[in-house]
């Protein structure tokens, strides 16, 4: 019961909105810090415990040592298999890195080269471009994810093909999300598709299959066992049962196996954090040159950002991060029932890597990294310097309304836009920001260029203004927001609410109606109409929310649900239609029939209500929400 008043909770903050997928509040970061190993662990095994996390997997490297490579808990928990350093895990996005490792081998034997236009090496893979011509797409947009390609759509996550798909027949099935939005290196955007085509360029010129040339190429020479793209015999033997919501989950072939389908043990991982920290060197072997490595940690494709204190780390799928003054390198993962994250400090030696199989995954992950990262910097001294700090009157003045202009997945952004609305203003020589939707907290920042600047307190920039070629003046915090008029945002936000407030009080309203029309001593079926209409209209969004929740038990269900044709993806793409129909019309009946006998109160409410169907009926079709099928 719990698990579903939970789930009921997450989809209503999304799913009245015609969304479909579960908000679960951030966790905050529980404020463990241990200072030995024995503390470490003691902490990252009550922390499994707490989150209800079937099991997990923790690597620690500190120098030439290894100082943990352990299992916590479960790796399928029905029948009591335990995991160890052999077990299996699925990393997710990890599978990126090593499209980045292919690709900057073949630079280095002369085959291909960063900065190559992908339409001369694949012209057989078509994409839209509208900036081709002065902003064409290279090797390394793809890898940066800085092609405006989209993350994927939910026709691609509903794909759960058995039968392994050659690359080619993968990226034949779903060519849509090969349209940048943006002009190429002038945003972040992660990018499944582009992970694809860059292992496609891969197979294009080896002309072997990409997992074929990662077995001879990366995988061997770096000594790894268990590292595969594939639902091996290895997996099937030795791989960890996911979990999600409390159930058990089958083996989820991934469209873009390229981008998402790497699978691999701890002690794998553990090779794979050394590979880093050795510059590329695995037992007296140059696999990848120390210059390759560095360029895998850093941003080249972005003109200007790229040259940015901020996002000059954002390298090929390789994020830098900085905790306690040292910064992180690595990247994570995550599929329906699992998470991973490896990160590793190259100019100190020191790295982790951790995998998870449950749905409670991403409080448990951000926790144990944040307990690891406290354990490996608490002796170390700073990467950073102090930074110097410029008046205020010398920076860019960012003041005013935003939003965000490049959401993770295009389907949601209708919600990202209201969810990341800031307002920006200058105070006492102190850049503030706050989000208006979510509560009264306001971050301050201080300039330490002309266009970054840091939180109090911080050297590391968080925020910055740039000039955006489609959009004038954005900022880049937490995502790119570009600037919106005040009545735009408060627009959005008094959308936002009302669709909650509107939708419940139908309930209400109609109720009591049908009370006074049934013991009442006047029939009157008009007034009675006037406030069932309203009701009828939201019923629609009610059947939404009734399938999200008992068809999209996990998220797995909810790539099915949406990502392919079946009854009720159907009926959810009709009720869209019959809710956009039934606010029209029943705006017309309201206000046709003002003149009825009936209470004003009543008949107010009714009105104001039609008016906000209306409202959110044009939101919801200019943001592609009404009419469109979400499987194709």
């Amino acid at each position: 019961m719990y698990r579903k008043c939970k789930k009921l909770y997450s989809f209503c903050l999304i799913i009245l909105f015609i969304g479909v997928c579960s908000i679960k509040a951030s966790a905050k970061q529980d404020t463990y810090k241990a200072e030995t190993l024995d503390e470490l662990q003691e902490s990252i095994s009550k922390l499994v415990a707490k989150s209800n996390t079937p099991g997990a997997g923790v690597v620690i490297v500190d120098g030439s040592k290894t100082i943990l490579l352990r299992g916590f808990g479960k790796a399928d928990v029905e029948n009591n298999r335990n995991i160890d350093e052999n077990t299996v895990f699925r990393l997710g996005s990890i599978s990126k890195v090593f499209v980045s490792l292919a690709i900057l081998k073949l630079q280095e034997e002369g085959c291909i080269n960063l900065k190559d236009k992908i339409r001369d090496i694949i012209p057989e893979i078509k994409f839209e471009n509208p900036w081709e011509d002065e902003h064409p797409i290279l090797i390394e947009h793809l890898l940066e994810h800085t092609s405006g390609w989209a993350y994927w759509h939910f026709a691609e996550l509903g794909s759960d093909d058995p039968t392994p798909l050659t690359l080619k027949e993968a990226l034949d099935f779903y060519p849509k999300s090969r349209v940048s939005n943006f002009v190429p290196g002038t945003r972040i955007r992660e990018s499944n598709v582009g992970i694809a085509v860059a292992a496609y360029i891969v197979e294009k010129v080896t002309n072997q299959r990409f997992e074929d040339y990662m077995q001879q190429a990366i995988f061997k020479p770096m000594g790894t066992k268990s590292f595969d793209f594939l639902y091996s015999k290895q997996y099937k033997e030795n791989g960890v049962t996911l979990y999600d919501n409390g159930q058990r989950l089958k083996y989820f072939h991934v469209l873009y196996r390229p981008a998402a389908s790497l699978n691999g043990s701890m002690r794998d991982m553990e090779k794979l954090i050394n590979f880093f920290l050795h510059r590329g060197e695995v037992n007296s072997q140059q696999i990848l040159s120390k210059a390759s490595l560095e360029r895998i940690e850093r941003s080249e494709s972005m003109p200007i950002l790229s040259n940015t204190k901020m996002l000059s780390g954002n390298g090929l799928s390789n994020d830098a991060s900085i905790y306690n003054g040292s910064i992180y390198h690595g990247f994570s993962g995550s599929l329906p029932g699992a998470y991973a994250q490896f990160g590793y400090l190259p100019n100190q030696n020191k790295g982790y890597a951790i995998m998870i199989n449950g749905d409670n995954s991403d409080y448990l992950l951000s926790n144990i990294a944040y307990l690891i990262k406290h354990y490996q910097t608490k002796d170390l001294k700073k990467d950073l310097h102090k930074v110097k700090k410029v008046a205020i009157s010398e920076a860019v003045d960012p003041s005013g309304y935003y939003t965000i202009i490049n959401p993770k997945i295009d389907f949601f952004g209708f919600l990202d836009q209201i969810k990341a609305i800031k307002k920006i203003w200058v105070h006492n020589d102190t850049i503030n920001v706050k989000n208006i939707l979510k509560s009264n907290y306001v971050a301050k920042y201080t300039p330490i260029s002309k266009k970054e600047y840091a939180l109090e307190g911080s050297n590391t920039p968080s925020l910055m203004v740039n000039d955006d070629p489609l959009d004038g003046q954005i900022i880049i915090s937490g995502g790119f927001l570009k600037r919106i008029s005040p009545f735009w945002a408060y627009s959005l936000k008094t959308i936002f609410w009302a669709f909650y407030i509107v939708n419940l009080s139908t309930i209400f309203f109609a109720v009591l109606r049908v009370l006074i029309f049934a013991f009442g001593k006047k029939k009157n079926k008009t007034a009675l109409l006037i406030n069932i209409w309203p009701f009828i209209t939201s019923c629609f969004v009610f059947i939404v929310i009734a399938i999200a929740i008992f068809q999209g038990t996990t998220r797995y269900d909810m790539f099915q649900l949406w990502g392919t044709l079946n009854i009720f993806s159907f009926l959810c793409f009709l009720c869209g239609i019959f809710y956009a129909l039934s606010s029209l019309w029943s705006a017309y009946f309201v206000i046709s029939n003002y003149r009825t006998d009936m209470s004003k109160i009543y008949y107010g409410y009714s009105f104001i209500a039609v008016v906000f169907n209306l409202i959110f009926t044009a939101y919801f079709i200019c943001n592609g929400l009404i009419g469109i099928p979400t499987w194709i």
